[in-house]
C-alpha cells in the first residue's frame, strides 16, 4: 500500500500525524498536526522539525523500532505553535524504511493538556461514582454463569454483615439467608436475564440478619453487561440495596390506608371528600343511606345541588373562610334534600386539607342526622311554651290575691300569716322559674331583640346595685360600687344589661363569705368594656368549672348556699352578653376570691 494514501488516511481519520525524512525534516503532515501548531501543512514541508518541536534526534532515533512494533512514547515536550503559544504534547516515534529505501520516521503527536484533563475529569467521574455508591450504600456485584461464581463488593459484603477479609463462601451465604419463601423470587431476575426474556429485571425480598435476630428487605436489579459471540450472557452485574426503611413506611402508610378507609367507610355517621368545586369524591354508606342515594348517584352531584336554598349561603359563607385561612373547620345545622324530595335536618362539620403548595386540594366533610332531634326540640318548646303560659296567667292572679291578703294580714292569726308567706315566697320562685324558662328558650332560639344604645356603663352598674340592695341584707355582705369611669361608653341593651348584672350579683352575694364585700370594676379593653364582679367564698370546684354556663348546672357542693335556683340564669347571661357582642368568662380560687366578668362594644 502507498505510504503517502496511509499518511492521509490517518490524517482524515483524525490523527496528528508528521512523518519526517532521514534528517528530520517534515516531507508529511496532517491537517490535524497543523491544526493543531497553528500553521498551514504547506508551512512545514521541508522544514527541521526542530523548529517547533524541539525532538532531539538522539532520543528519536534510540527507539529504532519497527514499523510493525507498538509506538514508543518518546515524552512529553514542550513545542511552540506559529503565534508563539507553548504547547504540551505526547509523541509516539515510529522508524520504518521507505519504498526508496530510506529511514522515515512518523511522529503521532497529541495535546497532553487535553488528555490530561480528560484523564482528570475521567478520574473525577469515577471518584464522583464510587462515593455516590458508598453514600447510597449499594452492594455491587459480578455473576459469570460460565463458572457459577459471584464476586462481591465490599459494601454488599457489609450489608451481608460478613468481613471484607473474611473468607467464606459469600453465594452460599446469601442463599441459606434469603427468606424460604422469597428464594425463587430472589432467583427470578437471573433467569430471566440468562434466557433472554429482558436485558435488566429486579426483585424485592427478605433477607435474614446474620445473628438470625430479624429479617432486612433487599432490591436487587439485575443486567447483562456482556455477551458472548453467540449472544447468549456472559456476565451479569447487579446493585444491592437495604429497602427495610422503605418497607416499613410502606407498611405504615399501608395500614394508615387501611384504618381510614375503614373509618370512612364503616362510620356510623355521614362522611364524605368534596372537590372545592363542590362535586363528592367520596361517600360513605351512612350519608348515602341518609340521602337515599347510592354511592355513584351520589356522588354525581354537588352539595349545592343537595343542600336546602334557605342554607346555602350560610354554608359558601363559611366555606370561603375556611379556603381564604380565617378559620381552620366550621360546624352548622342545615337542611338536605333526600333523593325522594323529603327534608333531612344534618349537623355538618367540614375541614380542608391542602395540597404540597398550600392550596386547597379536598374538603372532609361529616354529616349526623338530627332531624328526629329537631323534631323532638321542637316538641319540647311548643310544650314548655304552652305550660308556661299556662301557668303564668292563673300564676299571677294567685300571687295578686296573696299580695292583698298578705296587705291585710293583720286579721289573719300567726299560723295563717306563716302559711301565706310560704305560698308568697314560692308562688314568686315559680314565677321566677317560669320568666326563666322562656327567656332561656327565646335566647336559644334567637327570637329576643335587642335596642342597643350608646350609655354609660358605670352607671348602669350603678343603677343595678341600687335595684338589688335587698341582696346585701338577706345576705349579709356589702356591695363596693366600680370607680368613677363615666366616659366609657358602652353599645348595650340597658334592660338586659341590668338583667346580666342582676344574674351575676345575685351568683355573688349566695356564695360570698357573711361580712364580705361584693366589688364591682368598670375599666376598659382595647375596643371593648370589661365589667367585673368579685366575691370572697369557697370558689368554684375544679369538677364544676366546665359546666357554669350549661343550662340547668348548680355545684352539688355548693347547693346548701343557695336559696332556690334555676341553673339557668349563668346560662341566660352568657347568651345576653353574646348576642349583644361581647364576651363572658369567670376566674376562681378555692377559698379565695372569684370574678366573673364580661365585656360590652365600646362606642365609637
Amino acid at each position: 500500500m502507498d505510504n503517502t494514501i496511509l499518511e492521509k488516511a490517518l490524517g482524515v481519520a483524525g490523527f496528528a500525524v508528521l512523518v519526517l525524512d532521514d534528517t528530520d525534516r517534515v516531507i508529511d503532515i496532517s491537517l490535524p498536526a497543523a491544526r493543531l501548531f497553528g500553521v498551514d501543512q504547506r508551512d512545514l514541508i521541508g522544514k527541521p522539525v526542530s523548529d517547533f518541536l524541539p525532538l532531539d534526534p538522539t532520543t528519536v532515533g534510540a527507539l529504532d523500532q519497527t514499523a510493525i512494533q507498538p509506538p514508543g512514547v518518546v515524552a512529553e515536550i514542550t513545542a511552540r505553535t506559529k503565534d508563539n503559544r507553548e504547547l504540551v504534547v505526547a509523541v509516539n516515534a515510529v522508524r520504518w524504511t521507505g519504498p526508496d529505501g530510506r529511514r522515515l520516521t512518523t511522529l503521532f503527536v497529541r495535546d497532553a493538556a487535553l488528555e490530561k484533563q480528560a484523564a482528570r475529569s475521567k478520574h473525577s467521574q469515577l471518584v464522583q461514582s464510587d462515593n455516590a455508591i458508598r453514600g447510597a450504600r449499594i452492594g455491587v456485584f459480578e455473576y459469570d454463569p460460565t463458572t457459577d461464581s459471584v464476586s462481591v463488593s465490599d459494601i454488599w459484603r457489609c450489608m451481608l454483615e460478613i468481613l471484607p477479609d473474611e473468607q467464606m463462601d459469600v453465594q452460599q451465604e446469601w442463599r441459606s439467608r434469603v427468606h424460604p419463601d422469597d428464594v425463587q423470587i430472589a432467583l427470578e431476575p437471573i433467569s430471566l436475564c440468562l434466557e433472554g426474556h429482558t436485558e435488566r429485571a429486579s426483585c424485592e425480598y427478605r433477607l435474614h440478619s446474620r445473628d438470625r435476630s430479624h429479617w432486612k428487605w433487599m432490591r436487587t436489579d439485575i443486567a447483562v453487561a456482556e455477551r458472548s459471540p453467540t449472544g447468549r450472557p456472559s456476565l451479569l452485574v447487579g446493585a444491592q440495596s437495604d429497602i427495610t426503611e422503605r418497607k416499613a413506611t410502606e407498611d405504615a402508610l399501608r395500614v394508615s390506608v387501611e384504618q381510614f378507609r375503614s373509618a370512612f367507610y364503616n362510620a356510623s355517621i355521614g362522611k364524605a371528600i368534596v372537590e372545592p368545586d363542590g362535586r363528592l369524591r367520596l361517600a360513605n354508606a351512612a350519608l348515602c343511606d341518609m340521602l337515599g342515594y347510592s354511592e355513584s348517584e351520589l356522588t354525581s352531584r354537588t352539595f349545592q345541588e343537595l343542600t336546602h336554598p334557605d342554607d346555602l349561603d350560610d354554608d359558601l359563607h363559611c366555606l370561603k373562610s375556611l379556603m381564604e385561612g380565617e378559620i381552620s373547620s366550621y360546624n352548622l345545622e342545615k337542611r338536605y334534600y333526600r333523593s325522594n324530595g323529603a327534608i333531612v335536618w344534618g349537623r355538618l362539620s367540614v375541614g380542608l386539607v391542602r395540597d404540597a403548595d398550600g392550596e386547597p386540594d379536598h374538603f372532609i366533610a361529616q354529616v349526623v342526622d338530627i332531624t328526629e332531634q329537631r323534631r323532638l326540640d321542637e316538641l319540647k318548646n311548643e310544650f314548655v311554651s304552652v305550660v308556661s303560659h299556662e301557668l303564668r296567667t292563673p300564676l299571677t292572679s294567685v300571687l295578686g290575691a296573696l299580695a292583698l291578703l298578705e296587705f291585710d294580714h293583720a286579721q289573719f292569726s300567726d299560723e295563717v300569716q306563716r302559711l301565706l308567706f310560704i305560698a308568697k315566697t314560692n308562688g314568686d320562685r315559680l314565677h321566677n322559674l317560669i320568666n326563666d324558662i322562656l327567656d332561656f328558650q327565646k335566647f336559644t332560639a334567637r327570637e329576643m331583640r335587642f335596642s342597643l344604645v350608646d350609655h354609660p356603663v358605670a352607671r348602669l352598674v350603678e343603677d343595678t346595685l341600687m335595684a338589688n340592695l335587698a341582696l346585701t341584707d338577706k345576705y349579709a355582705i356589702r356591695f363596693s360600687p366600680p370607680p368613677d369611669h363615666r366616659a366609657l361608653i358602652g353599645l348595650v341593651d340597658p334592660k338586659r344589661f341590668h338583667q346580666v348584672m342582676a344574674n351575676l350579683l345575685s351568683n355573688a352575694a349566695k356564695f360570698a363569705d357573711p361580712g364580705s364585700v361584693v366589688a364591682t370594676t368598670v375599666e376598659p379593653d382595647g375596643s371593648s368594656i370589661r365589667v367585673s364582679v368579685t366575691n370572697v367564698g369557697p370558689g368554684i370546684p375544679d369538677s364544676f368549672r366546665e359546666r357554669v354556663f350549661r343550662p340547668f348546672s348548680q355545684a352539688a357542693s355548693l347547693s346548701d348556699r343557695r336559696s332556690g335556683g334555676t341553673g339557668l340564669g349563668l346560662s341566660i347571661t352568657k347568651q345576653i352578653v353574646e348576642q349583644m357582642g361581647g364576651e363572658i368568662g369567670f376566674a376562681s380560687a378555692l377559698k379565695g376570691q372569684t370574678t366573673f366578668w364580661f365585656t360590652v362594644r365600646r362606642s365609637d
